[in-house]
């Protein structure tokens, strides 16, 4: 399509038995969950060789990647909203599951 993604490769240990029941459900989880803001929406998924490939939207940074480059510790108003951004998505989640 042309759309810019982030992928997440997950090897298959046994691929002749298929895809892991641990996967199947993360994949199902994902494509059922509603686009929220806070959440990352799955794109698709398709099979590479002994693997399956996720593909997400593209977000140019994550929280890891904010805390890694700041060299301070994050002030007190930005990690409150920091946490209810990850508190609203993760609630997103549990209230469709």
């Amino acid at each position: 399509t042309g759309q810019l993604v982030a992928l997440k490769k997950v090897p298959l240990r046994r691929p002749e038995e298929g895809l892991p029941p641990q996967t199947l459900r993360e994949i199902k989880a994902l494509r059922e969950i509603e686009e929220h803001p806070h959440v990352v929406q799955l794109r698709g998924a398709f099979a590479q060789g002994p693997a399956v490939v996720l593909a997400f939207e593209y977000l140019v940074g994550d929280l890891g990647g904010l805390l890694r480059a700041t060299p301070t510790p994050l002030p007190p108003p930005r990690v409150r909203a920091l946490l209810a951004m990850t508190l609203r998505g993760l609630g997103h989640c549990h209230r469709l599951g």
